[in-house]
């Protein structure tokens, strides 16, 4: 059991960054990026124990300890994380990319200049999202899809990059990686899975909003049977006084009961849709920034453009108020923000 405790440090000091090394059975020899150790509240060099006969320099951890807490919450902030960088051995051109720029990305109503290109280390983010839809029965799902870390870019083809595996290397360290806005990261993440998880559901909400239709024609029929009957019960009899009432009051009851079942029908029917990142991969390829200005009217704005090596394209953009990405797309008049034809439109 002991083992199992470094075992799962282990990993998790892989997963942030860190570097372990086994002294012997019960003792791990760790070393944290400065920002994870203090997070945890250790030094940077630290070793972990099971062994009650530890000396002062080593830190007694067992299940109750604080520091596996503090360990297993950096795991529930970030997820299951992996992530390695690629070398790539090729030529990497630095000019060049004007016209290749000009074939792509296309402003409608504006300019796009390229100023200059340099090579530059590139987050790519793998989401893994599974989700849970529950009606009448259940449905197990996972979408994933390649997020650019520095444009925000989803739905990205990484070409073969993942194909070089002997060219893996190991992750830029925090201090000389390349600052990843996760926040804002995850929430376009979060939209996208969103859409894709919708689009996987289309097939099983038309299945159900056909069985809806199908129930609730059956349910208004019966009960609309019920009511001609009394109907026909009160003109055959010719019903009048407390006779008449009662079966108006029968009727009015049915109608009630007729809304109840297709509440009821609705509520049952209705999909609930619940999500959760499963986990996330993050790759680093050397790629070339295209740094570009974009103009429109008196306004002009810098952004950059990413050329990946690996298929030889340039990137989209994102579109600043839909987060999907475009290669044609309008400037706004206030700030040249990129605006997807669709939301333009609109």
């Amino acid at each position: 059991m002991d083992d199992q405790i470094l075992s799962t440090i282990n990993q998790i000091v892989a997963v942030q960054g860190g570097v372990a090394e086994w002294r012997d059975n019960q003792s791990l020899e760790v070393l944290l990026p400065p920002k994870i150790a203090s997070a945890l509240k250790v030094e940077e060099l630290v070793t972990f124990t099971t062994s009650v006969d530890a000396n002062e320099s080593s830190y007694f951890v067992t299940y109750n300890s604080d520091v596996l807490s503090r360990l297993e919450g950096l795991l529930d902030n970030n997820g299951y994380t992996a992530s390695y960088r690629i070398k790539y051995d090729g030529y990497l051109k630095k000019n060049g990319f004007e016209k290749l720029v000009a074939e792509t990305l296309c402003p409608q109503n504006g300019l796009i200049r390229v100023q200059n290109a340099a090579p530059a280390i590139t987050p790519y983010v793998l989401f893994n999202v599974d989700y849970t839809a529950e009606a009448s029965d259940k449905r197990l799902g996972m979408v994933s899809f390649w997020l650019n870390g520095i444009t925000g870019v989803t739905g990205i083809d990484l070409g073969d990059a993942l194909l070089w595996t002997v060219d893996r290397r190991n992750p830029p360290s925090i201090e000389d990686g390349i600052a990843i806005n996760y926040p804002e990261l995850l929430q376009i993440g979060s939209q996208h899975s969103e859409q894709l998880i919708e689009r996987e559901l289309i097939p099983w909400r038309q299945k159900n909003t056909r069985q809806l239709q199908r129930d609730e024609k059956r349910i208004t029929e019966y009960y609309q049977d019920i009511i001609k009957e009394i109907k026909a019960k009160i003109k055959k009899r010719k019903l009048e006084g407390e006779e008449l009432s009662r079966e108006k009051n029968r009727i009015d009851a049915t109608k009630l009961e007729l809304k109840r079942k297709i509440k009821d029908l609705y509520e049952r029917s209705s999909i609930q849709v619940t999500a959760s990142l499963h986990s996330a991969l993050i790759v680093w390829l050397q790629t070339v920034h295209i740094n570009c200005q974009l103009i429109r009217k008196k306004q002009k704005r810098d952004v950059v453009a990413v050329w990946n090596p690996y298929h030889k394209q340039v990137e989209p953009l994102r579109c600043s108020k839909s987060n999907h990405p475009v290669k044609s797309f309008y400037l706004s008049d206030e700030s040249a923000s990129i605006v997807c034809p669709t939301v333009w439109q609109s």
